[in-house]
């Protein structure tokens, strides 16, 4: 799925603009503050529609649990480009990240979730394979390796299909699995799929059956509540925060609740809309309920014992951390973006915004 022509006439709007606001830089005179506020615009945009399901206004499912509400969605983007934009040797500059913006008009949700920007959107620099960075365009491959849970990374290729990926993001376009840490290639539709070939975004992998061994095929997934799903049929869009349920033979697409909070039409979580703003409370049960009902966690990650709930585990949000506290890349809780859990000790460390300032040789 593409986003909508009112997407596209936003992001291009914005860009118009902020080439005619004032001149600052030789070509279009636009601001790093300017610049960064366009593409934290239309990157949390896309963010939101690309997470809800089809025929709903409400705040998407992805942006909901990353960020809480679209106030906090465009701050910390904002803050993310402005900290790229202040690294020395960076090959990005305020006229690059608008000619992003633009491209944004053509930008699919698949590759977005894929981490597959337009090109406009992949700056490079000029530091060679082994050189300390920070962030990616800072590097001649357009990759900083060893970034997640590190404030400095290693230029260099990324990661293959097959390659570990526990600490590095992965080629774009493959899937780092959660189980076994590795890079795989994401299978489009009608393709082969089991649990170690996922399914694209929007797909879903039919037949599949870890127990026996049996492969599926991917299918175009449920994009909408009230869809039929299961058995023989298709699932549900995950990405959409949909999920399939009722009793076997009539099953259909649910959306994922929050505990306590509810999406506004206006596209966030307020006091009005819900009786409490986001995060969802510390402790609230989320993931498969005992009911069978699915619930979420608002700016927060939902975790059990041993890690992040998957599948039919039950589990209690854990709140983001705020920046400079701690974390735990296993058992929680998480990080806001852009801060990274840079570790200290085993599985847990500190929030930290990175900055290049922050890593010598940059």
């Amino acid at each position: 799925m593409k986003p909508s022509a009112a997407m596209a006439v936003l992001v291009m709007a914005s860009a118009v603009a902020a080439c005619s606001s004032g001149a600052t830089t030789a070509t279009t005179g636009v601001t790093s503050d300017q610049a960064c506020a366009d593409v934290a615009q239309a990157r949390c945009n896309l963010r939101s529609e690309c997470s809800r399901p089809d025929g709903t206004t409400d705040l998407g499912f992805n942006l909901l649990e990353n960020y809480g509400d679209m106030t906090t969605c465009l701050a910390r983007e904002a803050l993310a480009c402005k900290n790229g934009l202040a690294a020395p040797q960076t090959g990005n500059s305020p006229n690059d990240v608008e000619m992003c913006v633009v491209a944004f008009a053509s930008y699919s949700c698949m590759d977005f979730f894929d981490n597959q920007p337009p090109q406009a959107c992949t700056p490079t620099g000029p530091l060679a394979a082994g050189a300390t960075c920070t962030f990616s365009g800072q590097c001649q491959s357009g990759f900083c390796n060893g970034t997640k849970d590190s404030a400095c990374g290693t230029c260099g290729p990324p990661p293959e299909t097959d390659d570990d990926c526990s600490s590095s993001t992965c080629l774009r376009g493959d899937r780092c699995l959660a189980g076994t840490s590795t890079c795989a290639a994401v299978v489009t539709s009608n393709g082969i799929c089991d649990e170690t070939h996922p399914c694209d975004r929007e797909l879903s992998c039919v037949g599949s059956n870890a127990k026996t061994m049996t492969t599926g095929t991917c299918e175009t997934a449920g994009t909408r509540e009230g869809v039929a799903c299961g058995g023989t049929m298709p699932g549900c869009d995950a990405t959409r925060g949909l999920y399939c349920a009722g009793p076997n033979g009539s099953k259909v697409c649910r959306q994922v609740g929050y505990g306590g909070t509810t999406a506004g039409p206006d596209g966030g979580i307020t006091a009005s809309d819900a009786g409490a703003s986001g995060p969802t409370p510390a402790g609230t049960a989320c993931g498969q309920l005992a009911d069978g009902t699915r619930v979420g966690c608002v700016a927060g990650t939902c975790t059990t014992a041993t890690g992040v709930a998957t599948g039919s585990d039950m589990g209690t949000c854990q709140p983001l951390a705020a920046d400079g506290q701690p974390c735990d890349t296993m058992l929680g809780p998480g990080c806001m973006s852009p801060a990274r859990c840079v570790i200290t000790s085993g599985t847990t460390g500190t929030c930290v915004v990175p900055t290049a300032s922050m890593c010598t040789g940059t």
